[in-house]
């Protein structure tokens, strides 16, 4: 089997997420920005009592898939294993964690970061 692109996680430097008003450590470890080979996907990671504040995206498509962790969005608690999908236009948030959490989100096209807007 050929692939175009194969990654190690754990070889790609975590970024702090871009996001505004976030609190406490929020990281970003983008696994795919090139559209050709599909959607935006990123690794985020929030270490315990960390946010990110309510927001929305006008044109794209979230998914959310808690890998580890209490990821908790709007006070609801989610476990690992949990995935949600957000399309545009609905605010969502804001994501919080009480012990911490790893998820893998995902972007649909046009764009992953110009695109969140505060709610």
């Amino acid at each position: 089997m050929s692939f175009n692109q194969t990654l190690q996680t754990s070889e790609i430097q975590a970024i702090p997420a871009p996001f505004p008003n976030t609190k406490g450590t929020v990281t970003l470890k983008i696994l795919n920005a090139d559209q050709p080979l599909g959607p935006a996907l990123a690794l985020l990671r929030m270490e315990p009592e960390s946010e990110i504040a309510r927001h929305l995206q006008e044109r794209t498509t979230e998914t959310l898939y808690v890998l580890e962790g209490d990821f908790i969005n709007e006070g609801i608690s989610y476990p690992a294993g949990t995935e949600l999908n957000v399309k545009p236009l609905i605010a969502h948030g804001p994501h919080t964690t009480k012990n911490g959490c790893s998820v893998l989100v995902m972007f649909s096209y046009p764009s992953v970061l110009d695109d969140f807007k505060l709610a």
